[in-house]
């Protein structure tokens, strides 16, 4: 009798500590960066490289230090690419570089989105010649979105330059002046 006392009162100890030493795990809250988002929504049908020219208004000029690169693998279906400019930047004008591959295919966009800390200003297919310009190597279809690619003999560098009518748009989903 005495060792099944002694016995019951180890265990019980033991059990007493194990569960007092228990740590409780708590969830990780995965943590977004706040960055400010170009997000397009498109169709690419061959592997390329997009990249996201952006200024604030400390640079006079798009230059490539102020750049996004954003390497997509092509597919028939659409999807969304996001250029997350970094931390703390906060873009007053953008530049977008639509295909680095001298051979893809024409590509459709859908919409372009840009969105900040929750304000979100969304540019529908329709509208994109509103506040976009395309370059010399861009042949855009306002009614389907599509961009063909013009060749000029070695050179190809097509993008879309942003008209002052977005800039109102890019300061409030800024939330701030520019």
């Amino acid at each position: 009798m005495k060792k099944q006392l002694i016995y019951l009162n180890l265990v019980l100890i033991t059990l007493f500590i194990s569960c007092k030493n228990k740590e409780e795990v708590q969830p990780v809250e995965e943590v977004k960066a706040n960055t400010f988002d170009v997000i397009v929504d498109l169709k690419i049908e061959k592997d390329d490289e997009l990249i996201l020219f952006y200024k604030d208004p400390s640079i006079a000029y798009f230059d490539a230090k102020n750049t996004v690169y954003n390497g997509v693998k092509g597919k028939p279906e659409s999807q969304q690419v996001t250029f997350s400019i970094p931390e703390g930047v906060l873009p007053n004008d953008i530049r977008f570089d639509i295909s680095s591959n001298k051979e893809q295919n024409p590509i459709t966009i859908n919409s372009i989105t840009l969105s900040f800390e929750g304000r979100v200003f969304k540019i529908e297919q329709k509208d994109i010649l509103k506040y976009f310009t395309p370059n010399d190597f861009i042949k855009f279809d306002e009614s389907t979105g599509t961009t063909s690619f013009i060749k000029k003999g070695e050179d190809f560098d097509p993008y879309f330059l942003t008209k002052e009518v977005i800039y109102p748009q890019i300061e409030m989903v800024r939330g701030v002046k520019m």
